[in-house]
């Protein structure tokens, strides 16, 4: 019964679209298309003209819920030039007897590219109601390979972009910068290319398609997905045709889009785009500063983008590594200090902060950037709260030089040490061929330090996870997911320990004293009249311990149990910066004197 309401609810708008739609703009359904009816179907071949080419119907190819597609062969003049039918024509609308019947969206490679398929206008229609609807009806072919032109990357940056959305189906070229000449007298209309973008400025990522329908403020477009997210927020623009290629595999539009914006795409389905005009997405600007010390150069590269958790990571990454590529203009060694400035809904007081150096013998852009990643995916797929991003600024300086240095050595010069005495600690660095450079500190102990035997662990701020560079981009997301929230309850808590990370250049020092156990608690692991065979029996019995234990810890003092609790948790460190970025660590054992009532902590 719930499905059968819902077919009816869905039929029943589907029929009020059409009726409205009627009413401004003549159209032909599915059911009135008959084999052999020919028509015209309208695209832009170059620059901003829309020109026609005559189709033929061959059959209709049933789908379920009483959908289908529509078969159709191409000719003419145009169509014969370039070899058929073009990506990048995807939404071409078709016309019989001056009405649409719906939209060029399917085609087949290596074949003859004169054939293609049409999804029906009532299909089309259906989007602008579509908000709560799947959208997901009916055979659907082999849609046309939507172009995707990213213009302002090069070299690897460009090559990760393009992984990411060739694995979604997309044919990625390299196009033309936005901004591509908008002095055309020619009105936007059905017909006319336009572009839906992601990104878009100093750097572009844009799929071009053609406008199907235009009424009352509202657009169609594709007659196929271009994400299949349903329901978007994307940048759609006007879009330049340099030209149509000829190619064996399919024909392809070459072009670019405006600085034209016209509208937004909000919706995204099976049977194409929906969206409106005039009224643009809210979209997060990225500035990306770059300054190369060694040749006095700087860079900034500034971009909007759009606003889809599943590529920010990604994009942003990729947009960066490419600021930073064309500074430096080489991929090498380096030292690069770098700061983050994250603007958000639902951060921590609105935004974050982050500073930190960072060293590479092979490729430093890469290796500068891995936090920025961290942190952007740490905002983008963490499942405890959707943060609506405002602003992110990405400030990095390089330089050649090989600002690293290796822990070598390190000694307490304190002859006898009591709790509340300050250590005197030296650390002996050893620049990259360098001389070795000692740096001096004064570690204070705490006067309720536990007497006995102790450590001092000395570590590099680069030493562990933060040594990495970005990984490629088929890297499991759902790995990276499970490792952010594992042990955490929410977002704050990862941001909060996530920035109190030490930083590369940072030496760590971290005292582990001598774990206190108190003599009740030795007296009541001991049962009175216990023999040695009756102790290993006990000892033996895990299930009995765990009840016994239990039951001591409720009646344990209070005192008893800070104790025990400061002994568990209690972290005695320090961190010193230094002026270089560190790597290995050191250990030292020393002892703790116990302090005699004679003796005052502190005192030698």
């Amino acid at each position: 019964m719930k499905a059968n309401r819902r077919l009816f609810i869905y039929v029943l708008a589907l029929v009020l679209v059409l009726s409205i739609a009627a009413k401004g703009k003549a159209i032909m359904k599915l059911n009135e298309i008959k084999p052999d009816m020919e028509g015209v179907a309208r695209t832009v071949f170059q620059g901003y003209k829309v020109e026609e080419f005559p189709v033929k119907i061959i059959d209709i190819i049933q789908g379920d819920l009483n959908t289908g597609l529509i078969l159709f062969r191409a000719y003419g003049e145009k169509i014969e030039e370039i070899g058929g039918i073009a990506s990048g024509m995807s939404g071409s609308p078709v016309y019989i007897d001056g009405k649409l019947i719906g939209a060029i969206a399917y085609s087949w490679s290596l074949s003859d590219h004169r054939f293609g398929l049409i999804t029906p206008i009532e299909d089309m229609l259906a989007l602008l109601e579509s908000t709560g609807q799947t959208g997901e009806k009916g055979f659907r072919g082999f849609p046309l390979n939507t172009p995707l032109y990213i213009s302002g990357m090069q070299g690897r940056a460009f090559q990760r972009t393009r992984k990411v959305f060739e694995n979604l189906g997309f044919q990625v070229l390299q196009g033309g910068g936005l901004g591509a000449r908008t002095d055309t007298e020619e009105a936007l209309e059905e017909g006319s290319a336009v572009a839906v973008q992601l990104v878009r400025g100093d750097v572009n990522i844009a799929a071009i398609g053609t406008l199907t329908y235009m009424e009352g403020g509202n657009i169609l477009a594709l007659g196929h997905s271009f994400t299949n997210k349903g329901e978007v927020d994307y940048l759609l623009s006007r879009a330049y045709i340099n030209a149509i290629i000829p190619s064996i595999s399919s024909p392809f539009k070459l072009g670019s889009p405006t600085d034209e914006l016209i509208g937004s795409v909000t919706v995204d389905r099976n049977a194409g785009l929906a969206g409106t005009l005039q009224k643009v997405p809210r979209i997060i600007p990225l500035s990306v500063k770059v300054k190369d010390q060694e040749r006095d150069k700087s860079e900034i590269v500034n971009v909007q983008l759009v606003k889809d958790e599943d590529y920010l990571t990604s994009l942003i990454t990729n947009v960066s590594l490419q600021a930073i590529d064309s500074t430096l203009d080489r991929v090498g060694k380096g030292t690069a200090r770098v700061k983050l400035k994250i603007t958000g809904k639902g951060l921590p007081e609105l935004g974050l902060e982050r500073e930190n150096v960072f060293y590479s013998r092979s490729d430093i852009a890469a290796t500068a950037l891995y936090e920025l990643y961290e942190l952007m995916n740490i905002i983008n797929i963490n499942p405890f709260k959707k943060v609506e991003l405002i602003d992110i600024k990405v400030d990095v300086e390089i330089s050649n030089l090989d600002n690293v240095a290796l822990i070598q050595e390190a000694r307490i010069l304190n002859e006898k040490i009591k709790a509340g005495d300050t250590l005197e600690i030296e650390v002996t660095l050893l620049p990259y061929r360098s001389d070795p450079v000692v740096q001096n500190i004064a570690f204070k102990l705490p006067d309720d330090i536990n007497p006995g035997n102790a450590s001092l662990v000395i570590d590099g701020g680069l030493t562990g996870i933060s040594y990495q560079a970005l990984p490629d981009e088929d890297y499991e997301l759902a790995e990276a997911k499970q490792a952010i929230v594992e042990g955490y309850k929410d977002l704050e808590s990862i941001l909060k320990d996530y920035l109190a990370r030490p930083r590369n250049n940072e030496l760590i020092l971290q005292v582990y004293p001598a774990y206190y156990v108190p003599e009740q608690e030795i007296e009541e692991t001991e049962e009175e009249g216990e023999n040695q065979e009756e102790r290993q029996a006990r000892e033996n019995s895990p299930g009995d311990d765990v009840i016994e234990t239990e039951e001591k810890e409720e009646k344990r003092p209070d005192s008893d149990r800070k104790i025990r609790e400061q002994n568990s948790y209690w972290e005695i460190k320090e961190i010193h910066a230094t002026d270089y970025v560190l790597e290995g660590n050191l250990v030292i054992d020393f002892n703790i004197e116990e302090v005699t009532e004679n003796t005052a902590p502190g005192s030698v």
